[in-house]
């Protein structure tokens, strides 16, 4: 779990602002305990009630929300470095913050009154999701009624609202997609979460029978993507609340991946250190793990630097408020998406040099390729939906 490949291994915290640097280490404080529950989060199928506690302790999950409703109003470089911080200890537990946290950015992005509705009584309020549109909406008097199965609801165990993709035309349509939020009071949480990887992230699934959601409620995707929801109205003051919604959320969950390839590069290169061949040869002595070595360390080193200077980048351009422009969102999906597979790549590496050992449930680095191929199948790491856009864009250039 520690080591000089750890997440301070490109990252200068001397840059941070002081507040910065108190809530990192707070997260980092965190990282024991998260390893030492992440079997049981494992067992249970979700994250123990502990650690959402200690999130809410730790401030960490307010990082996004505005400062009217009591949050920190932070940078989205600050909450993706815990992102990635908290990996370190349990990849299930980093990945619920991650949802959790991003997803405050989002309540901020949605009309005044709906903000109220989740922050008026309860500052510490927060939404779990399913954001893939599934259903059409039906209007109704003052709003829309919906139905529908929603499944990978991340967190939803310790959520008291649920953020759902849906269309407000006819279904298919991508230019009405919108997401509706609602209160999970209303909503059936079904217990089907029993899966290859991620198994303590409790993603299991909603249901929606005939929920009424008040107009108010409602946020266009195709807002967000522009960097023109209601909420930028609401918090002139903040700028990360005027960023597109793909420029930034490409720094969310792909932080998980990236840090289990470090990981996985630790504990493969402290167990090929000492492990004997048939008892003769030492592997650290071999030319072939040597080079294999050498080539999944590039993998994850490319795929670290590519979240770590994307990141500083992206943050210092909403800072700037300066328009942000579609290149540059479609780039950092772009590269987020090749640095997950750059990890995967690895990993085949790292596996094969462990042999056998990694397809025992028990086995670490069997465990990290686990989570990283259930992440692989999130469309925060779809190569198609990354790398047709940023191909596309690259072809109508040379045309015109």
């Amino acid at each position: 779990m520690t080591g000089l490949r750890q997440g301070t291994c490109f990252a200068n915290d001397d840059a941070l602002p002081r507040e910065e640097r108190a809530l990192l280490e707070r997260a980092r404080a965190l990282i024991p305990r998260l390893a030492r529950r992440a079997a049981a989060a494992t067992a249970a199928r979700q994250l123990p009630p502990q650690t959402v506690a200690e999130y809410r302790d730790a401030g960490i999950l307010r990082i996004l929300q505005p400062k009217r409703f009591g949050g920190l109003q932070g940078r989205f470089s600050l909450f993706s470095r815990i992102v990635e911080e908290l990996t370190y200890g349990c990849a299930s537990s980093a990945w619920v913050y991650a949802v959790l946290a991003e997803h405050q950015w989002i309540i901020a992005q949605y009309p005044e009154q709906a903000q109220i509705d989740v922050w008026g009584e309860n500052p510490e309020a927060v939404a779990a999701s399913s954001l893939a549109p599934r259903e059409a909406a039906l209007p109704a008097p003052g709003g829309w009624r919906l139905s529908g199965n929603y499944p990978f609801s991340s967190g939803c165990d310790y959520a008291q609202w649920a953020i759902v993709g849906a269309f407000l035309g006819e279904k298919g349509d991508p230019r009405h997609i919108a997401y509706l939020l609602v209160s999970l009071s209303e909503v059936e949480i079904v217990d089907d979460w029993r899966v290859l990887g991620l198994e303590g992230t409790g993603s299991k699934s909603l249901v929606l029978r005939d929920v009424f959601i008040p107009e108010h409620r409602c946020v266009m995707v195709s807002d967000l993507f522009a960097g023109t929801p209601p909420g930028a109205l609401v918090h002139p003051e903040y700028p990360v609340l005027r960023a597109p919604r793909g420029f930034l959320v490409s720094y969310s969950l792909p932080p998980v991946a990236i840090a289990l390839g470090r990981r996985a590069l630790d504990i493969a290169c402290a167990a090929l250190a000492r492990r004997v061949s048939r008892g003769v040869t030492r592997l650290a002595e071999s030319e072939v793990i040597q080079m294999a070595i050498g080539e999944a360390s590039a993998a994850i080193d490319v795929a670290t630097l590519l979240l770590h200077t994307g990141r500083e980048s992206s943050t210092a351009a909403v800072s700037s408020g300066r328009k942000i422009t579609e290149a540059e969102a479609l780039r950092a999906r772009r590269d987020m998406v090749y640095a997950q597979h750059q990890v995967s790549r690895a990993l085949d590496i790292l596996c094969e040099l462990d042999g056998a050992r990694w397809v025992y449930d028990s086995d670490e680095l069997g465990a990290i390729r686990r989570d990283v191929m259930t992440i692989l199948t999130h469309h925060a790491a779809s190569r198609q939906a990354a790398m047709a856009p940023y191909g596309r864009m690259l072809l109508a250039a040379d045309v015109n």
